[in-house]
């Protein structure tokens, strides 16, 4: 069997992008184009890109993540989630590789937590719902991933005290991403540490912050529990 080589990543200039490259091995070629040199909008663009490179994996990481944003602009969510993601799959269809699109925690509903891989999605936002599709999308690949990771990527001095997840901060998700790409032959991934209030996640890293409660214009749009079964090694 052909051992990976070469990695394309798409976002590979976001937050998670930047620290998924930190923690590949150094005898990996990556190509994680920009926006500018690879928008995933353009299929013709794509696929000459991913054609002529050739990689082993293909690594999608590029998203619209902004929940409200995405409330406020169903198109460009529609565009860059779905439509995006159609167009890598399309592009994977000309050359031998493994597509792994990370997708979110945000494909359920949160009215119960601790999601395992068999709970079917019920996303009660455009982006959960756009990342369900894509989710989808990608499965009818004969090789791919697709890893729910839930990170936190940054940090506020207010924070949710009844919303309850099972986030990793950012270094730590993209070493366990990266190992479970590498090693993990499982189709569906959840990448989860143990679930808890978003609040007392800031608390165990030793991060001080102010609880607050959700109200109800975040409940009508934010799962209330998100937390995932983990599945991942």
């Amino acid at each position: 069997m052909k051992l990976p080589t070469k990695i394309f990543i798409t976002g590979g200039h976001g937050n998670l992008g930047k620290k998924l490259i930190s923690s590949i091995p150094p005898n990996y070629k990556i190509m994680a184009p920009t926006h500018k040199e690879c928008n995933i909008l353009d299929l013709k663009k794509l696929k000459q890109v991913i054609k002529k490179y050739n990689p082993d994996i293909i690594i999608h990481l590029a998203a619209f993540v902004d929940t409200f944003g995405c409330e406020n602009n169903i198109e460009s969510a529609l565009d860059i989630n779905v439509n995006g993601t159609i167009n890598i799959v399309k592009s994977c269809l000309d050359v031998s590789c493994k597509l792994v699109y990370i997708s979110s925690e945000y494909v359920f509903g949160g009215s119960k937590g601790n999601y395992t891989i068999n709970d079917k999605p019920d996303p009660i936002n455009v982006y959960g719902k756009t990342k369900a599709a894509a989710e989808y999308i990608v499965s009818t690949l004969p090789d791919y991933q697709i890893i729910r990771a839930p990170f936190i990527s940054k940090t506020y001095l207010n924070v949710f005290e009844d919303q309850y997840c099972s986030r990793y901060f950012l270094n730590e998700a993209s070493k366990r991403i990266i190992n479970n790409i590498f090693n993990n032959s499982k189709k569906l991934i959840h990448i989860s540490s143990k679930r808890m209030s978003l609040y007392n996640t800031y608390l165990k890293e030793g991060i001080k912050a102010n609880p607050i409660k959700m109200d109800k214009d975040y409940l009508k749009l934010i799962p209330k529990d998100t937390s995932l079964k983990n599945n991942s090694i």
